[in-house]
């Protein structure tokens, strides 16, 4: 490669520099050559790397003390070399007429009479492994033949011909002090010399070793790299200079060489015998094109290239035709070798069509590697099944790897298989996966008629006893989960479950469909023994190890009126889960645990866990999580907080969570003023019930809001009817919960004192804190209403004080000012469950969470133990706290 004018026009002199110990070496032997010490130098390095510039430097350097003579070996004719030194005329008079021998002294007289006391003679063989043989014989010669030879003999080679050129110079170098050189590429003192010079300014180190990193520090890319520095004033893409160079370099290389790195880009392996046998040359010449390439800089010292632009450039030069060759070659030739399949692939990926089965068998192998990453198998699969798109195998490998990084692909190609595959065996294998793919990808809706139109035709053909009954059981558990993920197909999955026979045992598959089953039976409310039944073989074991499928057990134990069992497996899932490292699963866990807790009155905890769920992925909307902190800020007057987090609300995961948004939206419209919007929202809501089969009356209790309302309104016709509704619902499902809201919802619309006090009752049993407190608000209404005004007080206070602890402030204040109207003396309604204890009872109660026994507390405060005692036992009842512990938490 030469520089152009443009490239060099700033540039002092056209020649390599930083070569100055090499220079120096090269003169001083010239000068002990002028002392009579003939003297022999090998000169080698890289083709290209500055050798012949080098022998230029030596003869401008000692052009007035010795003779410098140069020729470039081409020929193997008899003193080729020696014709090229001396003139072929010359030497062709000396030895024309003499015999072998007399050539010989005929050539040491003319190197005599070229020599003189003061004046060596520099002879200079450039390419000498190409040297014919008379001239290095002539050369062995003259080293012993000639007394005090004023002479030193230069040998220029590329090291790759290292071996052919000692091999024929084997006689001069035994008999000679022989010196070597090996020239390698510019360092990093070189190239800054270099642009000190040529540029005018000292460059920074960052520069200088961006230069010489891409440009591999060889002379002439060098020297261009400068003389655009200097004409441009800014740095040059060395990387296309280096290219450039090697390009031409390469052009310049043997047929051989040539072959040898146009393999290497094909194959892009490391392993020399690799690309020598897709070259077809011998190893040895492989591994010295190797060596070579490697010191111009080419390849890293592991043998790879260090330009992908070189290897593109390479590739680019071939016939499209011939490249697809050479790589279906270079394939099979890795393959046979025993080379990775991944590695294999990598080729194999490259052609533009797969037309052998080993093909396809490399990419599946290399796809299994869990070398992989999942994206680059899922390619190599997809690959396979452009050519072969029916291929059963390579489609659940294909699905396999989709599960890693994109759900809902892998849930698009298991609904495909299950469609399409025959064999029993690897159909219900299909189905199980395709499950619990779509239920975490969020399309349990879109498998499930799927999977229920499996399970209906094996049962139909007699094919389901034939499948093993725990992947049954997981079958049927995770296509009633997915069933149950949407209004529009809970109908279905309830009809679903009427069909599975209940499993027996407690293995895994049987637990998980034991608890989809009671979760139907929840839902359609007509069985509590049942619902019961299919939940203890469904509740883990105890001690046992928590997964995020029991939050499903979880919810069913509490509307079955196990409230305070559900809430500790709720807990210990939600400890699990965040010890899992399972985000989805753990927010699921908070989220059920947040709903449970608002049912339950906490509302303070409803709205910590739903806030904490939502603030694990601010992007992910939680449904069920906006629902709770929704239902939570509605029951304290916030309207515009509850509109704001309406209007994020997307699709529901089950029908509670349908029903709780509903309920939510009906409660923020009468709390702007639209009542009669409020009560369509829960008859909406009793519809939507209907529709998907739902009856139970303690899942989402619209038809009590319903009746409430109605009576706020007025309607006390409507109100009947609401209750009527809750009261039939209510003999199905037995529970505290279902007794205390039919009978308040009585109560609600007849005023009925007695009915409501028992109502009271069977919630307070039920532990339904906020029902509670309505129930003791309209207990004190209808008290008020019957002139009974200090009962009325008693039990206003009671609503007020339960609204506060929960963290109702709507009610809170709504049974404020009903106490107010019935001759109640107090300030305005308490915004926590702290401002509901007297000021004594509040002094005593924090003493009591400082751990003060209750004598001290007397002592400290002047007071009985006996008025200890019932300050106590008041700040534990309004404060809902059952230990000192718990008190001090409340506190």
């Amino acid at each position: 490669m030469t520089l152009s004018e443009d490239d060099g026009a700033r540039l002092t002199i056209r020649r390599p520099v930083g070569r100055g110990r090499e220079l120096r070496q090269l003169v001083a032997g010239v000068r002990d050559a002028g002392s009579g010490r003939i003297g022999l130098l090998h000169l080698r390095g890289p083709r290209a790397i500055g050798k012949s510039s080098l022998v230029e430097l030596l003869r401008a350097e000692v052009c007035g003390e010795a003779d410098v003579l140069v020729t470039t070996c081409k020929s193997q004719e008899d003193f080729a070399a020696a014709k090229g030194l001396f003139g072929a005329a010359q030497v062709g008079t000396l030895l024309s007429g003499r015999d072998e021998y007399a050539r010989l002294y005929a050539m040491n007289d003319l190197v005599v009479q070229r020599t003189t006391d003061d004046r060596p003679l520099v002879l200079v063989l450039d390419d000498a492994h190409r040297c014919d043989r008379a001239t290095a014989r002539w050369l062995g010669v003259l080293s012993r033949r000639i007394p005090e030879p004023r002479v030193y003999v230069v040998l220029v080679y590329p090291c790759a011909e290292r071996l052919v050129a000692e091999a024929m110079f084997a006689d001069l170098s035994g008999a000679l002090d022989t010196t070597t050189i090996d020239l390698g590429p510019f360092s990093e003192a070189d190239l800054t010399d270099l642009v000190e010079r040529e540029c005018g300014f000292t460059p920074g180190r960052e520069l200088v070793l961006a230069g010489l990193a891409s440009g591999a520090g060889l002379p002439q890319v060098a020297l261009a790299w400068a003389g655009k520095l200097a004409a441009q004033g800014g740095t040059p893409d060395v990387e296309a200079e280096a290219t450039a160079w090697h390009l031409a370099w390469l052009e310049d290389q043997p047929e051989e060489m040539r072959r040898y790195v146009t393999a290497l880009a094909v194959v892009g392996s490391a392993e020399p015998a690799s690309a020598a046998a897709l070259a077809e040359i011998p190893s040895a010449a492989a591994e010295a094109n190797r060596t070579e390439l490697t010191t111009v800089d080419a390849l890293t010292a592991d043998g790879r290239f260090r330009s992908a632009a070189l290897r593109e450039r390479l590739l680019d030069a071939l016939d499209q035709d011939e490249l697809c060759s050479l790589r279906t070659r270079a394939a099979r030739l890795l393959t046979d070798e025993g080379r990775p399949q991944e590695e294999v692939s990598e080729l194999v990926m490259l052609l533009p069509a797969l037309t052998e089965v080993w093909m396809f068998c490399t990419l599946r192998g290399a796809a299994r590697h869990g070398t992989l990453s999942p994206e680059l198998a899922v390619r190599y699969l997809r690959r396979v099944l452009d050519t072969v798109p029916g291929h059963i195998e390579t489609r659940l490998e294909l699905a396999t790897h989709l599960v890693e990084f994109d759900l809902s692909a892998a849930t698009d190609v298991y609904a495909e298989l299950l469609a399409d595959v025959t064999d029993p065996v690897v159909r219900a294998s299909v189905a199980a996966q395709l499950g619990g793919v779509a239920q975490r990808a969020g399309r349990g809706p879109e498998a499930f008629r799927p999977l229920a139109g499996y399970l209906a035709e094996e049962r139909a053909n007699g094919g389901l006893a034939a499948i093993d009954p725990e992947l049954r059981a997981q079958i049927e558990a995770v296509a009633l989960v997915n069933g149950f993920g949407s209004s529009t197909t809970v109908a279905e999955a309830m009809s679903l479950a009427r069909t599975i026979i209940a499993p027996e045992g407690r293995a895994e598959g049987g637990r998980l469909l034991a608890q989809q089953l009671a979760r139907a039976e929840m839902l359609r409310g007509d069985s509590l023994p049942t619902a019961l039944a299919y939940l203890r073989s469904a509740l883990p074991a105890a001690g046992g190890s928590r997964a995020s499928w029991d939050v499903f057990p979880a919810v069913a134990l509490h509307f079955c009126g196990a409230r305070a069992e559900a809430m500790t497996l709720a807990n210990e899932v939600v400890v699990a889960m965040e010890r899992s490292g399972d985000i989805p699963a753990r927010k699921l866990a908070l989220a059920m645990r947040a709903g449970l807790a608002y049912e339950a009155g906490e509302l303070v905890d409803a709205e910590r866990d739903a806030r904490a769920v939502l603030a694990i992925d601010p992007h992910d909307e939680d449904f069920a999580a906006l629902t709770v902190l929704a239902s939570v800020l509605v029951r304290r007057g916030d309207t515009d907080q509850t509109g704001q987090l309406m209007d994020r609300m997307r699709s529901p995961r089950d029908p509670v969570e349908h029903g709780w948004a509903m309920n939510a939206k009906a409660h923020w419209l009468w709390n702007r003023g639209d009542a009669d919007g409020a009560l369509e929202m829960l008859r909406k809501c009793g519809r939507e019930f209907d529709a998907m089969g739902v009856r139970n009356p303690v899942l989402v209790p619209w038809w009590l809001d319903g009746a409430s309302v109605a009576m706020r309104l007025g309607r006390s016709g409507e109100a009947a009817e609401f209750a009527a509704r809750g009261a039939d619902a209510a003999l199905r499902w037995d529970t505290a919960a279902a007794r205390g809201y039919a009978l308040l919802a009585r109560g609600l619309s007849t005023g009925h004192v007695e009915t409501l006090e028992q109502s009271v009752a069977e919630l307070a049993e039920a532990g339904a804190r906020l029902h509670e407190a309505t129930a003791l608000r309209a207990l004190g209404t209808a008290l008020m209403h019957g002139q009974h005004e200090k009962e009325a007080r008693k039990h206003l206070r009671a609503a007020m004080d339960m609204a506060v602890r929960c963290g109702a402030t709507r009610a809170a204040d709504r049974a404020h000012e009903l106490l107010t109207a019935a001759g109640g003396r107090l300030s305005a309604a308490h915004t926590s469950p702290k401002d509901a204890l007297t000021s004594g009872e509040l002094r005593v109660a924090e003493l009591a969470a400082k751990g003060l026994t209750n004598r001290e507390i007397a002592e400290r405060l002047y007071v009985t133990v006996r008025t200890v005692e019932s300050h106590l036992s008041n700040a534990y009842r309004k404060l809902g706290a059952q230990t000192r512990a718990e008190l001090a938490v409340q506190l």
